[in-house]
């Protein structure tokens, strides 16, 4: 039941502010589940809801510019590269490091609207960086993105803005694509050597979809920047008692 739920309100989250992980990562953990095993089990039920959410954008995707999808190549390769680091480095380095993802995760959903606000500046000073920069940023943060994940989209909307793509619609779809991209790679690997609990994942997955589709009820009762922080704060609360459970 802790699992729906769980999966209802990241669903939802993701749907209206972002940051579901910052929820459902750590209430997995507080079942019981191993830190690495709640983090891809909480991958592959998520999954489906980000690959809605890319789906909803295919009309915009539809003006994108077809340069710009060879970009999928680094967010594939760091996707494939971070969910083998997560399945291979030692289980206790992801336990240590874990409360501290889940609390910068929701600094990052935290000062996502501002962020937003300066893309388009950003994008049209694209190229100041370089494109060897912005392509570097990419690979890094779908690396970021196959180990751990959550803030993932924000990361991607930086390197998207650095390379010029002023179109914040557009970018936004590009983003869902990439992620989904990214994602998809890591989860198939989890599935393929076989380090996902079944039972929770399936449960996530119906939580996660059924929460993405009454999303559109919660946002007429909540204002999105209210369940924004609504995220923040259960985020940092759980990051904190995570920190607790690790080191004390």
């Amino acid at each position: 039941m802790v699992a729906l739920v769980a999966a209802l309100a990241a669903g939802a989250a993701n749907a209206v502010a972002g940051g579901g992980t910052v929820i459902s990562f750590p209430a997995l953990v507080w079942l019981g589940l191993p830190p690495v095993l709640a983090n891809t089990t909480n991958a592959v039920g998520l999954w489906s809801g980000s690959a809605a959410g890319a789906w909803g954008y295919r009309r915009r995707l539809g003006s994108l510019d077809r340069r710009w999808l060879w970009l999928a190549l680094p967010a594939l390769v760091g996707g494939a590269a971070g969910a083998w680091l997560l399945a291979n480095l030692p289980a206790s380095w992801f336990g240590y490091i874990a409360p501290f993802m889940v609390i910068g995760a929701s600094l990052l959903i935290a000062i996502e609207p501002f962020v937003r606000s300066h893309l388009r500046a950003l994008a049209a000073a694209g190229g100041r960086a370089g494109s060897a920069t912005a392509v570097a940023w990419v690979l890094l943060a779908s690396v970021y993105g196959g180990y751990f994940g959550a803030g993932i989209g924000l990361l991607l909307l930086v390197a998207l803005a650095v390379l010029g793509l002023d179109d914040l619609h557009v970018a936004n779809g590009l983003k869902n694509l990439l992620v989904v991209g990214l994602k998809g790679v890591a989860v198939a690997y989890f599935v393929a050597v076989g380090i996902l609990h079944w039972p929770a994942a399936l449960i996530m997955v119906v939580g996660s979809t059924a929460g993405g589709w009454g999303s559109a009820f919660l946002a007429q009762k909540v204002e999105g920047e209210t369940l924004r922080w609504i995220v923040v704060a259960v985020g940092m609360a759980m990051g904190l008692v995570m920190v607790v459970r690790a080191y004390l």
